[in-house]
């Protein structure tokens, strides 16, 4: 016996109908389990964003989007809400301490921390798990074996192992190295400067900082000088890694507002880059393996790694490692060329942008660079290598910094809680349930909370200095968070860090810097009379995925006299 062809279509048409039933089915249920966390929330009388049974919180991030530039990044939703908080919380003048976004189906919700007090619940004690949506970012890069994606015991052994690499002491000790590559930053400015004290010609700041901290991380972590900042064109390895970095952006859904990932054709490109950049950096594991111990002061991140190559498997050696201390070696190399050059190379550029559009915190931080390091900035290098420790006693380029980072923290952790747990929040009377949702930790949030800020709005680096008591002076550590907060805060800040101060050092009594806006607008022909703005400026916040200054932040130099400040005031 046998069916026909009209029964066998038949058949067919069956399953298919099942199958599209079943997925319709199970697409309406998540929903509903969605929405109705919303409505619990509402029921227990802890505020919420009008929320839509339909639609979730999707019109508000709608909102966002219409008063947005087309390429304005998701992270400036954080402070789009806070300066539109009473469109939404009418009896509020800054958003309550944890808000909750339902955007399903784009994303899972999130639910967003605005209090430095309840952050430290979740991020320092304890320290819960990375959220799926971070570690799935990174798969794709690292394979989940590194530092940022691990949790336990894998996490605080291989943190542990490359503790010291990042330390002071031993950044330190490559300072000569760190300030010969911001060297040829300054000089690459100076080519760029107009003649006779003119403004030189438009371009690309961000470009240029990307080049130097590529060049820093290289140098740090493997004792390798890629010269991308004289290069014509990318090295092969800063080439697949910014490719990689590009298709990571493209599985940053919530960022770009809709539901789409990754296509299938871009696994090729993937695994492209990664087997490109293993074959890049295996040679130079090799010979660091095979040369021994590295006797100089200067130890690099892997030299220092290196070490613990026989730990894990008492049989493996220098000679013949462990195949998978190799690979997590590998892993975490291509997250510290990652991180170590995208964020601090942003920072760079957000640092000059708030030093133009405050001259009188750029006369005090040359004043400073004068009082301890001399009058002439052509003897800075010399005097640095004599007393590295001078790095350090510059308490206002320090305050530079640190609030050009809490204005523009371009990263934050985000967290998965288990069943049952909950954060608090001083003056709230509600237990804010955070399970099931992604806990995110408002970097800017926390930091433009009037609660534990005084006037959070304006850059105020004397905040930095000012003795406890003063009303200026931070009340809350966790309410600076850049870096993130707790246990699992970046191993790269004291990095960062050091690479920022140096920077600024070597470049703000030699040149003027600034935006050049016209200039750039001319050269790229554009004629539109209404130019992409967000809060005012026409820099702000873009990218797909990681945060970037809007079309890297055009600008022109010139070469400055520098007339050597009399007192620091």
């Amino acid at each position: 016996m046998g069916f026909d062809a009209g029964s066998s279509l038949s058949l067919l048409i069956r399953a298919v109908g099942i199958a599209t039933a079943l997925v319709v089915v199970r697409f309406l249920y998540q929903g509903y389990v969605h929405r109705s966390r919303v409505s619990a929330l509402k029921a227990q009388g802890i505020p919420v964003l009008p929320h839509s049974w339909l639609f979730g919180h999707l019109p508000i991030l709608g909102d966002w989007r219409a008063d947005s530039p087309v390429d304005a990044n998701f992270y400036s939703f954080h402070i789009w809400l806070i300066k539109n908080c009473r469109r939404y919380f009418p009896d509020l003048d800054f958003p309550p301490p944890v808000v909750y976004l339902d955007i399903w189906p784009v994303e899972a919700g999130f639910a967003i921390v605005f209090d430095p007090v309840a952050a430290s619940q979740f991020a320092q004690t304890p320290s819960l798990p990375k959220a799926r949506i971070s570690t799935g970012f990174l798969e794709p890069l690292t394979s989940g074996i590194d530092i940022v994606s691990n949790e336990g015991t894998e996490w605080k052994t291989w943190r542990s192992r490359f503790n010291p690499g990042f330390s002071q002491r031993n950044l330190l000790a490559m300072l000569p190295e760190l300030m010969e590559e911001v060297s040829i930053f300054a000089s690459q400015l100076e080519r760029l400067a107009g003649s006779g004290g003119k403004w030189g010609p438009v371009f690309q700041l961000e470009e240029k900082t990307t080049d130097l901290t590529f060049d820093i991380i290289v140098r740090a972590a493997l004792g390798m000088r890629l010269n991308e900042q004289v290069r014509t064109e990318s090295s092969p390895l800063k080439f697949a890694l910014l490719d990689q970095i590009r298709l990571l952006n493209l599985g940053a859904n919530a960022s770009r507002a809709i539901p789409i990932g990754r296509m299938p054709w871009h696994k090729v490109a993937l695994r492209r880059n990664n087997k490109a950049m293993r074959d890049l950096l295996m040679p130079q594991i090799a010979k660091k393996l095979h040369t021994g111990s590295n006797d100089s002061q200067v130890k690099t991140i892997v030299d220092l790694a290196i070490k613990y190559v026989d730990k894990d498997d008492p049989n493996a050696s220098r000679a013949k490692p462990n195949a998978e201390f190799v690979d997590r070696l590998v892993s975490n190399l291509k997250v510290f060329l990652f991180a170590g050059h995208d964020t601090t190379a942003a920072t760079i550029v957000f640092m000059i942008k708030l030093l133009q559009d405050h001259p009188e915190c750029l006369a005090k931080l040359r004043a400073e660079h004068d009082a301890v390091l001399g009058p002439d900035p052509n003897l800075a290098v010399d005097t640095l290598k004599e007393s590295p420790h001078l790095l350090y006693s510059l308490p206002y380029t320090l305050g530079v910094i640190k609030e050009t980072l809490r204005l523009n923290p371009l990263a934050a952790t985000i967290r998965t809680a288990s069943p049952g747990f909950h954060l608090t929040a001083p003056g709230s009377p509600f237990r804010y349930p955070v399970d099931s949702w992604n806990v995110w930790l408002s970097a800017p949030g926390v930091a433009r909370n009037p609660n534990y800020w005084a006037r959070p709005d304006e850059f105020l680096p004397e905040r930095w200095s000012v003795p406890e008591g003063d009303p200026l002076h931070p009340v809350n550590s966790s309410a600076w968070a850049p870096f993130s907060i707790g246990p699992r805060n970046c191993i790269g800040m004291e990095l960062a860090l050091i690479e920022l101060r140096i920077v600024s050092v070597f470049v703000a009594r030699r040149f003027e810097i600034e935006e050049a806006w016209d200039d750039w607008d001319r050269l790229k022909n554009s004629t539109a009379t209404d130019k992409p703005t967000m809060f005012g400026e026409r820099l702000y916040w873009g990218g797909s995925g990681i945060v970037h200054p809007k079309d890297k932040m055009p600008v022109h130099v010139r070469l400055r006299e520098h007339s050597p400040a009399v007192t620091l005031e």
